[in-house]
């Protein structure tokens, strides 16, 4: 994952939680004592949040350390995402592109649409319990799909871990075809909002869509002690 990427996602979940509370931007940045400009920055994505600010939005909107863990997950992601590209530059084994390695498949007409899924973002899950997640994707590109993964982003062993395996096979899919993947996860011990990041790579974990035009597919639950 690139540092833009990860600016993206966590803004979004910002933008999410202090939308769901009812707040206004305006009236966060009055409660905060931060500029609504840069405020409206993070939330963006432009801006990468501070800890302190982070903190602030999970206490403040009700997440816990919701944010926070997944911060830590994001951190973890970029920094795999630079070993890996460093890795590639030392072998000289994979084509280059701006900013990393991509796939030997890569091809700028290569697209994928999130057209479908089960367990809704938010759905209350009770602690420890496992659940079964689905995708649909569509190729909506005009290259077809052979051999990718829907593989986890970021590192396990952050507080508040959404438990899943490591990836899952994608179908192979022709121009226009959608196609489901399934994967058993597993809820924290924590009670509070979890998140997991996946994203489409091949079988050596490169991404296919690295820029923002393609946000990761994710997971979100928030673990309860009983329904």
């Amino acid at each position: 994952m690139r540092p833009a990427q990860a600016r993206y996602v966590i803004g979004c979940r910002m933008r999410e939680l202090r939308e769901a509370a009812g707040v206004p931007l305006t009236r966060a940045a009055t409660l905060s004592g931060w500029d609504k400009g840069h405020l409206s920055r993070v939330e963006r994505g432009h801006t990468k949040p501070s800890r302190e600010l982070i903190e602030w939005y999970d206490v403040s909107f009700g997440a816990g350390s919701a944010l926070v863990n997944q911060l830590m997950e994001l951190d973890a992601a970029v920094r795999a995402g630079k070993e890996m590209s460093q890795r590639d530059v030392r072998r000289h084994v994979q084509p280059m592109s701006l900013g990393g390695s991509v796939p030997a498949d890569h091809h700028p007409e290569d697209r994928a649409e999130l057209v479908g899924e089960t367990v809704p973002d938010g759905t209350r899950v009770i602690l420890d319990q496992a659940f079964e997640k689905s995708w649909e994707i569509r190729n909506s590109g005009e290259r077809p799909w052979h051999d990718r993964w829907l593989t986890r982003q970021g590192a396990a062993g952050t507080p508040g871990w959404l438990r899943s395996p490591a990836r899952a096979n994608l179908p192979d899919a022709v121009p226009g075809e959608v196609v489901t993947v399934r994967m058993k996860l597993q809820a924290p011990s924590q009670v509070g909002a979890s998140t997991a990041y996946f994203k489409l790579t091949d079988d050596a974990g490169r991404l296919y869509y690295p820029g923002l035009e393609s946000p990761p597919i994710y997971c979100t639950i928030f673990t309860v002690h009983e329904l």
